[in-house]
């Protein structure tokens, strides 16, 4: 398979394991909980993704 689509699969599954631990430690209401999980995830998913755009773009 390709590196790079190894790098966002293991980018996705630390965005997604953030979120879900975090998300565990609040007790909010579902809908609360969903936002904040659904928010950290695509942030962290984002900014891994700029990330790597700009090594590529460095290297």
């Amino acid at each position: 398979m390709n590196q790079r689509y190894m790098k966002v699969l293991g980018l996705y599954v630390l965005s997604t394991a953030i979120a879900t631990v975090v998300t565990r430690i609040c007790h909010h209401e579902h809908f609360l909980k969903w936002f904040t999980q659904t928010t950290i995830g695509y942030g962290v998913f984002a900014y891994g993704l700029k990330a790597m755009k700009r090594a590529k773009t460095k290297g």
